[in-house]
């Protein structure tokens, strides 16, 4: 892959969008054997100007039900009375986990995130927060009002939201924002004690009347007797992988130990 190529791959991984790398393994054509081109959902396309359009269009075609599927693959098809096969290497968006409050709980949370394959960002609006030093492992650290950054931050069905911030009015302002927009992350969760949460909904609940924030996790996290920064971390993140892979949270043992009880070949079998 040439620099060029290479460079072009990692922005468009960097801004979050799955892309396919499709190359040419098999053309009557010699000189088109090996060539690349980048493509993404919006059928846009990429190459280095060696590929032409009929052929682009082509490839086009037929990689999107690949990209659809999410998965990488070989396919061919005929161009110009040639045979053509391709592979199509996919290369899903990465999941994007967006800390909100660079406070004792954010640090563990984003080092956590980071070690789960997370895309993390952390903003907060307090430079002495916000900065390299505190998050050295996270891909972002943004010094930003809350407010304006969740106007404007891309939102997909891979992104995961958690408010840590210092006061409610932040929450606020937060979710007034996230509420407003029409594209919708796949997490909200909300750090906060009882009152505190509830004089968030109350306020919020004044422009958004039939709001019903079923969708938003507070208090956030599992149920594990978590106390300090790093139990409270893991409490969170596991409640995020709970539904980013659809799982029930439930204990593994809980069935194993049923079948235990009765023997497992018998509750094998039943």
């Amino acid at each position: 892959m040439s620099q060029t190529m290479y460079k072009k791959l990692s922005q468009s991984l960097q801004l979050r969008q799955e892309t396919v790398l499709v190359t040419i393994t098999e053309c009557l054509e010699h000189r088109l054997i090996g060539k690349k081109i980048l493509l993404w959902p919006s059928k846009s396309a990429f190459d280095e100007g060696e590929i032409p359009l009929s052929l682009m269009e082509s490839i086009n075609l037929y990689s999107q039900p690949l990209l659809k599927k999410k998965r990488s693959g070989v396919f061919q098809f005929s161009w110009k009375g040639n045979q053509v096969e391709c592979f199509a290497e996919y290369f899903p968006a990465p999941v994007h986990l967006i800390v909100a409050g660079a406070g004792h709980v954010g640090e563990p949370v984003a080092s956590i995130g980071k070690m789960l394959g997370f895309y993390v960002t952390v903003i907060d609006d307090r430079p002495d927060y916000a900065n390299l030093e505190r998050f050295p492992i996270a891909d972002e650290v943004i010094c930003e009002s809350f407010m304006h950054y969740f106007r404007d931050v891309p939102l997909t069905d891979h992104t995961y939201i958690l408010l840590l911030t210092r006061g409610h009015k932040y929450d606020v302002l937060s979710l007034q924002e996230l509420l407003r927009r029409k594209e919708k992350a796949a997490y909200i969760g909300m750090i906060g004690s009882r009152r505190r949460i509830s004089g968030v909904f109350e306020q919020v609940k004044q422009e958004f009347p039939d709001e019903t924030f079923d969708h938003i996790y507070t208090p956030v996290g599992l149920d594990i007797g978590a106390e300090t920064p790093s139990e409270i971390a893991v409490s969170i993140m596991a409640e995020i992988l709970k539904i980013k892979n659809g799982a029930s949270g439930n204990s593994l043992s809980s069935k194993i130990r049923r079948y235990a009880k009765m023997g497992f070949h018998e509750g094998a079998v039943k």
